[in-house]
């Protein structure tokens, strides 16, 4: 079974050799879609963002982001037939951010206040717009939805914690870097 679209050339990775005397058995070659090698060239990045303010640790963040990656390469073919490629693997961050967070002890790593004060949705528009300044397109293309949702969500979290950001949101489209940005 063929992963990649006919006429795209794949992406290629190879698994090192085996340390063995059955060293001279040919390298496994894998062969990754086209399109989800530019998926993951155009989100990784910003998922390893968004994934160290949630978790806080640098180390746990690249953990969590590699396995997102390597989940969404065994689910390739379904997630990219589905209406919302982004919004799928949104989830999947968010549901292993969460495994990881759960799997650690609270003093060593808190849950970012975001979190623990406003709906998932509202936290992760707060987070991408607020902590990582991305803009409201910018945010909407990461988490797979339309922007107006994004800037519903924003609007949303300026009315359930209007102390930590009626000022951010005053000026949210021109902000100044540094500007808006939410306490943890």
């Amino acid at each position: 079974m063929s992963l990649r679209r006919r006429g795209d050339l794949p992406a290629r990775a190879f698994c090192p050799g085996p340390a063995a005397p059955e060293a001279a058995q040919p390298v496994i070659k894998l062969v990754l879609p086209l399109e989800y090698t530019a998926f993951c060239l155009l989100h990784q990045e910003r998922y390893l963002h968004y994934t160290r303010e949630r978790v806080q640790d640098a180390w746990m963040s690249r953990q969590v982001v590699e396995a997102v990656l390597g989940n969404l390469a065994t689910l390739w073919p379904t997630v990219i037939s589905s209406p919302r490629p982004a919004a799928v693997a949104w989830r999947l961050l968010d549901a292993l951010i969460s495994s990881a967070l759960r799997g650690t002890a609270p003093p060593a790593r808190p849950v970012d206040a975001v979190h623990r004060m406003l709906p998932p949705a509202q936290a992760d528009a707060v987070i991408l717009r607020c902590r990582l300044r991305l803009s409201e397109a910018q945010a909407a293309e990461l988490m797979g939805v339309e922007a107006p949702a994004v800037a519903s969500q924003l609007r949303m979290a300026q009315r359930a914690l209007p102390g930590e950001l009626t000022a951010a949101t005053s000026g949210w489209e021109g902000a100044q870097p540094g500007a808006g940005r939410v306490r943890r």
